[in-house]
């Protein structure tokens, strides 16, 4: 029977304090966690894909998810023996590649531009969102939508959705508006997204998807954020999922990582809203 853990706050301070005496040098063999568990960290845009992954995984294995630690955080972690898998919503660095860890891409997802339900606009072009980021526009009605002001929510310039961002719609020279409210986690985005009458922002196509988050998606210069315009090449705005293992992991490890590139996982994530890799 397929086993999975839902840690609750105790059992995640009792394993920090395990994993924090391995990395300070305690013996791995009694430090690290027994048994088939597998310790997973890292992006929090790419955790919810590993997780919907484990749901249907035939293997026995046992998912231990700790708080999320960015993907660099991830790759250390797995570098260090600290994880098993490390969720990374990014392409290494040269300097991480030089770690010599396996790295599997999983998912092309979709990055979508995304308003609260008040903002009744269908879609935006690509000026029209540089032109709100750097404050251009204050109000959706200048934009044809509703008398209501526009409250930017926007990501630290090293996140990778900020970036993917940068790459494909804004620029790298646009400088941001200081109206613009910035925000260090991706769900606090979407929170803002859910409850800020107004607001603009960018999250995971994925995980808007699959939890069904319930905002407006906007269509980027017409085109729909969809997994089948991801598929089909008309949608760009996509950023890689994927995870980092140990170059030579164990079997139990491997068998998720290939499982993860089967058929059967494929389909799993496109009816979730994950485009898989191609």
């Amino acid at each position: 029977m397929r086993r999975r853990a839902y840690l609750a706050l105790s059992s995640l301070l009792a394993l920090a304090m395990l994993v924090s005496c391995t990395a300070a040098g305690g013996d791995s063999d009694t430090a690290s966690v027994s048994g088939e568990q597998l310790r997973v960290s890292g992006s929090g845009t790419c955790l919810p894909l590993v997780r919907l992954l484990t749901e249907d995984y035939p293997g026995t294995s046992e998912f231990v998810f700790l708080p999320g630690l960015h993907s660099g955080g991830g790759i250390k972690g797995v570098a260090n023996g600290d994880l098993e898998i490390g969720a990374v919503s990014r392409e290494l660095t040269a300097e991480e590649a030089a770690l010599g860890l396996d790295y599997a891409v999983l998912s092309d997802d979709g990055l979508v531009l995304a308003t609260h339900p008040s903002v009744t606009l269908e879609g935006l072009t690509t000026q029209q969102v540089r032109d709100i980021y750097s404050g251009v526009y204050s109000n959706w009605s200048e934009l044809g939508g509703p008398d209501v002001p526009i409250t930017i929510l926007d990501r630290n310039e090293d996140e990778s959705a900020k970036i993917i961002l940068r790459q494909y719609v804004l620029g790298p020279d646009l400088e941001i508006t200081p109206r613009a409210v910035n925000l260090y986690y991706e769900p606090d985005m979407i929170e803002g997204l859910q409850s800020t009458v107004g607001a603009i922002g960018y999250f995971s196509l994925g995980y808007g998807l699959s939890q069904g988050v319930p905002v407006r998606y906007l269509k980027l210069d017409g085109v729909e954020a969809s997994v089948e315009n991801i598929l089909n090449g008309s949608y760009r705005m996509i950023r890689p999922l994927g995870v980092v293992t140990a170059s030579d992991p164990q079997e139990d490890i491997a068998a998720f990582i290939e499982w993860g590139k089967s058929d059967a996982a494929r389909d799993l994530m496109e009816s979730r809203g994950f485009a898989p890799a191609k």
